[in-house]
């Protein structure tokens, strides 16, 4: 699972609750028959670094992403979800950068 996969459900994506190094967020009901969320459940061994564990429980409808906030900027997480639709490639590009030094 990398940051953009998520990026790209963004629309089906709700944040319920955001504190630093651990984010819940909500999906739409129209992404449960998606592959996208299935292949969130399969493997976890492609967390990017920073990213400590990402839940999918499907039942409820939520997605737990826990991670280091010194390494994922808790705002700029927050901007991927719910923050203009024009800076999203600019705030993955700005993640990949601090996961990757």
């Amino acid at each position: 699972m990398q940051l953009s996969d998520l990026a790209g459900l963004r629309h089906y994506l709700t944040i319920k609750h955001h504190i630093p190094g651990r984010i819940r967020l909500f999906f739409s009901p129209a992404l449960v028959s998606r592959p996208e969320v299935r292949e969130l459940t399969a493997s976890h061994s492609e967390l990017p670094p920073g990213v400590l564990s990402v839940r999918v429980n499907v039942m409820a409808l939520s997605v737990i992403i826990e991670y280091d906030p010194e390494r994922v900027a808790p705002a700029l997480l927050n901007e991927l979800f719910t923050g203009n639709e024009d800076r999203v490639v600019d705030v993955l590009r700005e993640l990949h950068e601090r996961l990757t030094v």
